[in-house]
């Protein structure tokens, strides 16, 4: 009898752990972190195809950020893209040099491809050839893959709603062999400061 009675014990002990670690992994995806796997070469070399990342959500996004959101022209798939304007921002590309709010912003996260690259690594473009509009609308990000020439991104798909970004992804687990943290890219704060006076 004593027996039987340990082993109930012991039974509901067990299923109590599992039912325990199932709602902490549960949580712990819906509102910490979530795996996402690369899809593509748009992101080269910061990432690759096929790589394994853990998707950050609750962390405060800022610029240059490695993000994923859901595709914004519907389809089921995410996206992973670099961030790169914000709210009430204007920028363009011309001859290879990005702009912001027009000062010229050093991008050296797309080193070594754009040094390897004998056509401009970035075609021109303004924000309003591409949204039709001169800022960034409250509400919304620019976004491009380090890839430029091999990204779909902003540049063709359009802004990115804040409220749809799924996280920040800055961690790579798999293959093994890759597992690494991306670097963190911030600009100078005087630069910063720049931009943020010049906006509209």
């Amino acid at each position: 009898m004593k027996f039987i009675r340990h082993l109930l014990i012991e039974t509901v002990n067990v299923i109590f752990s599992v039912m325990v670690a199932v709602l902490l992994f549960v949580a712990l995806r819906h509102y910490v972190i979530q795996p996402f796997q690369v899809d593509g070469q748009s992101m080269s070399l910061t990432l690759a195809n096929g790589e394994h990342m853990f998707l950050m959500k609750q962390t405060s996004i800022e610029r240059f950020d490695v993000i994923v959101f859901p595709d914004p022209q519907g389809s089921s798939n995410s996206y992973v893209k670099r961030l790169i304007g914000l709210p009430g921002e204007r920028l363009y590309v011309q001859n290879d040099q990005l702009y912001i709010n027009d000062i010229p912003i050093e991008e050296p996260y797309l080193e070594p491809l754009k040094s390897q690259s004998a056509a401009p690594f970035t075609q021109d473009f303004s924000l309003y050839d591409t949204i039709g509009t001169h800022t960034i609308p409250e509400g919304y990000y620019f976004v491009m893959g380090d890839n430029r020439p091999g990204s779909g991104d902003s540049r063709q798909f359009g802004l990115v709603p804040i409220n749809s970004i799924q996280g920040e992804a800055n961690l790579v687990y798999y293959p093994f062999n890759h597992f690494r943290t991306l670097p963190k890219y911030v600009l100078d704060a005087g630069l910063e400061q720049a931009i943020q006076e010049r906006k509209e």
